[in-house]
């Protein structure tokens, strides 16, 4: 064990000098003292070793010392702004309406000015994490997300200090990665692109393609499940979904760090025994290469890449015939990953990953009496129960080690103790490697042909639905999570403690095992009384076969009715996308037409996801009712993960970047958008058409209104005797102007114009409309206060409070109707 105490040592000096800082008079001091105390011990013919770890310990500070040479940028003085150049050192992502990404500071310019029109530049030092929006220069000549790794940029801004949000410190988050400032949305110039570390921008580039064939490939949110598990992209992934793992305690799961590594470590051992054997120790092999491999495609992130050490140096010990040695060669690892980067002993994501590899490692080894007992219970003989049971235990036993090896850092750092997190790893464990398999040979075959992708897709669905029902369900339980209040990192020094005396000390306590020898005793016996039950219970083969048969029948009926059965009715689901617009018409005849895409990419491809069915990626129509980005950016993420037959759109043009984007999409794909004006009538199938009322063939020019608003399609979508008018964002001027047309306005529900804007649904346009039932599509508790309460006002007093629907109460509103009636469900 002196290889532990070495690198206790030098990670305690480490600590100190991350904690209390370096004092050179004190280190003088120490290193006296050190020196006395050598002598004293060898006078006396003593072991030198405590004056030894001394010294190690001083090297650690000395370590510590020497890293904080580097600086850092720190946040701007006054509101002056200052401009940066840099380089671009991580993967950009797609974050709100920005793109997000980390920037090496090499040069800052504080616009003071020299004389002689000079620039006031100079070297510059550490990180800053960059939010911003791309140039119209970056839109025209690049896909999503614009930016890439090894861009120089010059950005020109405002640094800031991060903040702190809520229960997550932000701040001390990107403290730990050597940032200590943010610039958001700067004005941003591209200086050159390629530079960086080549190896590195493959493996991002890589990752992206690979993202890409998933969303490809499956819906949502099941794409951004996989992407998260897979490739260590959590940006995109639904609030709701990250609210569920995190209630039922199974976050780590979304988390690829030292748990993650070390559940696949785990898995893919016992794959390779199974596959080849335990000669010559081939099997290593296996999850060596997976490992790593996961590693790769997950980016390489820095916790990634330490679990990944972690796991090859518990393979190696396993290789050499020494893994109850695994815990000095786990603290060698740790001491030198410190000693590369000492701020990485304060990341919580190198905490988790150290304590998740080390409990599986040492509670699941031939060393471990825990492992051990468990073993035991299942060696006597074989059959399929023997075989199931066996996993079982062995997914038991991988996450009782991970939980008890981070359980402490997950209450000291978060608060909270997952209740059912243990139950809920071990349901979620099998499902795990068919996911990942799945997901990577779907995005795979993307890569190859988007069809074959979405065929491959099928299989991935099935475990990424499980994985995101179950974790629903349980979060749903009563006590999931129990809050703890904050308390003294020393208990967590302690708790630690006992948990070594409890796997390492020899014997162990003996009470513990005996215990356990107890519950031995029970297992076997109901393990007799299972064998005695399956010997009862033998059914002859030919009742298997029939069986099997009537499934493959039932199973046949149900893909056939779920491939070309319709239920024949009208269906418009009005989406909960936020403050925007965007709703499914699925027409009796199966027939898919998108209006708007709303303002959010994920939100808009979630809400489809949940309508369509998991196989179904094509949309017969989409139409863009006029180019405001509340109604149209997540048409950029449908377009790129759709096949979509028709585009209608306003005619409207528009210079923003974001529309630019969506031409280039549209002839990307060689699709010529239609443009709509009124006297149009578009059949959608053989009993449901839209008419088209607006715009007119002569726009609207007013300035006291928005154009764009009052020039967009409005469309009346007909099926027997039940219509919706779809309002798009029109106001009083483009109501007026239908009015006077004396167009067919009367609808039985009416698509409430400009998300219920004080300027739209006229006392004498709701009249002309004459509707049984009102939708007001908005965001909750959005800045422009829509819906305007008297507009809410005046559609209460016509329908009812119960005729009145906001997508901000109600959630997702689905109108169903067969031609003559009429039913509405919504979400909440």
């Amino acid at each position: 064990m002196k290889l532990v105490a070495f690198a206790a040592a030098w990670i305690a000096g480490l600590i100190i000098g991350l904690e209390a800082g370096v004092y050179l008079p004190a280190l003088v001091l120490l290193s006296t003292a050190a020196a006395l105390l050598a002598c004293l011990l060898c006078s006396r013919g003593s072991s030198p070793w405590p004056a030894i770890l001394i010294v190690v310990a001083l090297m650690g500070l000395v370590r510590v010392e020497a890293s904080e040479g580097n600086g850092h940028l720190g946040p701007s003085d006054g509101l002056k702004p200052i401009t940066v150049y840099g380089l671009v050192v991580s993967d950009p992502e797609i974050s709100g309406t920005g793109v997000e990404f980390t920037m090496s500071v090499e040069a800052v310019d504080r616009g003071n000015g020299l004389p002689g029109g000079q620039t006031d530049r100079e070297e510059g030092g550490g990180r800053v994490r960059v939010f911003a929006r791309p140039t119209r220069e970056l839109v025209q000549g690049r896909e999503e997300p614009y930016f890439r790794y090894g861009d120089r940029l010059e950005l020109t801004g405002r640094l800031e200090e991060p903040p702190v949000l809520g229960d997550f410190d932000y701040r001390a988050y990107l403290a730990n990665q050597g940032i200590h400032s943010t610039i958001s949305f700067p004005q941003v110039r591209l200086l050159e692109d390629g530079g960086g570390n080549p190896a590195q921008g493959f493996i991002y580039s890589l990752r992206r393609k690979v993202s890409d064939g998933l969303d490809r490939a499956l819906p949502e949110p099941q794409a951004s499940l996989a992407q998260a598990l897979l490739l260590g992209l959590r940006g995109r992934l639904p609030q709701d979904v990250t609210e569920d793992f995190r209630a039922t305690g199974t976050s780590h799961l979304l988390a690829i760090s030292g748990l993650h590594v070390g559940v696949i470590l785990a898995l893919s051992m016992g794959a390779g025994v199974w596959l080849m054997g335990r000669r010559m120790q081939i099997y290593l092999l296996l999850p060596l290469v997976t490992i790593w491999l996961y590693a790769l495609l997950s980016g390489l992130s820095a916790s990634v890449e330490r679990a990944a050490i972690m796991g090859s140096v518990y393979l190696l010990a396993v290789a050499l015939g020494r893994p109850r040695s695994i815990l000095p060669v786990l603290a060698l690892a740790a001491a030198v990953m410190a000693g590369y980067q000492p701020q990485v002993l304060k990341q919580v994501s190198f905490q988790l990953s150290f304590t998740a590899v080390a409990g599986i490692a040492l509670l699941t080894t031939s060393g471990s009496p825990l492992w051990s007992h468990f073993q035991s219970l299942f060696t006597s003989d074989s059959g399929w129960w023997k075989t199931l049971a066996r996993a079982l235990a062995v997914a038991v036993a991988v996450s009782v080690a991970a939980t008890l090896g981070t359980l402490p850092l997950i209450a000291f750092n978060f608060q909270n103790i997952p209740t059912l997190g243990i139950p809920a790893t071990v349901l979620a464990l099998p499902a795990l490697p068919i996911l990942l398999a799945t997901s990577a040979l779907a995005a795979i075959a993307g890569l190859v042909h988007p069809s074959v992708g979405q065929v491959m897709g099928w299989g991935a669905w099935v475990p990424l639905e499980y994985m995101i029902r179950l974790v629903h369900l349980i979060s749903r339980v009563p006590g999931s999570t129990i809050s703890v209040p904050a308390f003294s990192g020393i208990l967590v020094w302690a708790y630690y403690a006992v948990l070594a005396s409890l796997i390492l000390l020899p014997g162990g306590p003996a009470s513990l095992w005996a215990l356990l020898g107890r519950f031995r005793v029970g297992t076997e016996e109901v393990a007799e009384i299972g064998r005695g039950l399956a010997g009862r219970l033998r059914v002859p083969m030919g009742a298997y076969l029939v069986v099997a048969a009537g499934l493959a029948t039932l199973a046949a009926i149900l893909w056939f009715y779920l491939v070309t059965g319709h239920d024949g009715r009208l269906h418009v689901h009005f989406m909960d996308v936020g403050q925007g617009d965007s709703m499914l018409i699925v027409t009796p005849e199966g027939r898919q037409v998108l209006v708007d895409g709303g303002p959010d990419a994920m939100d808009t491809t979630t809400a489809i996801g949940g309508k369509m069915p998991f196989w179904d990626r094509n949309l017969d129509m989409v139409v863009l009712t006029h180019p405001d980005e509340d109604h149209f950016r997540g048409l950029l993420e449908v377009l790129r993960r759709y096949n979509v037959g028709t585009v209608v759109d306003s005619g409207i043009d528009s210079r923003k970047p974001l529309y630019l984007e969506w031409q280039r999409a549209l002839g990307r794909r060689n699709i010529h958008p239609v443009t709509a004006f009124q006297g149009q009538t578009i059949s959608l199938d053989s009993v449901t058409r839209l008419e088209i009322l607006s715009p007119p063939l002569r726009p609207i020019r007013d300035a006291s209104s928005d154009s764009n608003n009052n020039n967009g399609v409005v469309m009346r979508l007909v099926y027997g005797g039940v219509s919706f008018l779809l309002t798009a964002d029109i106001e009083a001027e483009a109501e007026a102007r239908l009015l006077r047309k004396d167009l067919s306005l009367k609808s039985s529900v009416l698509k409430v114009p400009h998300h219920g804007s004080k300027t739209s649904t006229t006392p004498r346009f709701l009249s002309a409309v004459s509707p049984v039932a009102a939708v007001v599509s908005a965001g909750a508790d959005n800045r422009y206060g829509h819906p305007h309460p008297q507009v809410t006002g005046r559609l209460e007093d016509a329908l009812g409070v119960d005729g009145t629907y906001i997508t901000a109460q109600q959630g997702d509103i689905e109108f169903i109707t067969d031609g003559k009636r009429l039913w509405v469900k919504t979400t909440h």
